[in-house]
């Protein structure tokens, strides 16, 4: 590792499993003291360790994500990079999609995505420095079968990550959105992949690359994108800069 991250704090959401656990170990590879966040407060506590500090945090609770935030903020002095990673997913035709479905995809994956950037905000202003990075998905830029309420959260997810770059340029803050850009085996994806995206699927672990370069970000890098992460690794891997 090359501690490109060293002396920076990140917080990542839905850190217990898959990519977010993934991304939370490099980033303390590389360096950074990193808050990893979930609402599964057992599996989230497995990655405490020196540059591992797990919080258990329902990113759909305003009240508790100020909280939190304000916890991490006065302990670790900054928050200078966050990624919302959370997200929930299920697969209905639209007519027999409940509003409390509704509601709660929405919920985890746009209302939490808010509040936490909410959150940082004032901190990464005020310092002139920061990188916001929102997990996005194929759902986010066309439409697919029977995920209308997926969509509309990943549409969400582009539409609020545009504005906020236009928001946090002038204070140096990159916004960015990534997607896996290649089947990826998480927990999710063992519910949702047919056989043949199984038999190509990358492990979390082989995309932090691309999480890392993003970290590494401000306004005058690489900023305002939809990033497909697999693409940026094997970017980065032959040695071009994006």
């Amino acid at each position: 590792m090359t501690l490109r991250l060293k002396g920076r704090v990140a917080v990542i959401t839905g850190a217990a499993r898959g990519i977010g656990r993934a991304v939370a170990q490099a980033y303390a590879a590389e360096g950074a003291l990193v808050y990893p966040l979930d609402r599964l407060g057992d599996e989230v506590a497995t990655l405490a360790g020196p540059s591992l500090q797990p919080r258990t945090l329902d990113i759909t609770d305003a009240e508790t994500v100020n909280a939190v935030f304000t916890d991490i903020e006065s302990q670790a002095g900054r928050i200078d990079i966050l990624v919302n990673n959370a997200g929930v997913i299920f697969f209905k035709p639209v007519e027999e999609v409940s509003v409390d479905e509704w509601d709660h995809l929405l919920s985890v994956n746009l209302r939490g995505t808010f509040l936490c950037t909410r959150a940082v905000a004032p901190g990464m202003k005020r310092r002139l420095l920061g990188s916001i990075i929102n997990v996005s998905s194929n759902a986010g830029v066309r439409g697919g079968l029977n995920e209308s309420v997926y969509c509309a959260s990943k549409f969400g997810i582009e539409g609020f990550s545009r504005a906020l770059a236009v928001e946090f340029r002038p204070y140096n803050v990159a916004v960015n959105t990534i997607t896996p850009g290649h089947p990826v085996h998480t927990a999710m994806s063992e519910t949702t992949y047919d056989a043949a995206a199984r038999a190509i699927w990358k492990e979390p672990a082989e995309l932090t690359p691309a999480f890392v370069h993003l970290a590494c970000q401000d306004a005058t890098g690489l900023n305002d994108r939809y990033v497909r992460a697999w693409d940026l690794v094997q970017q980065l891997a032959r040695g071009e800069t994006p």
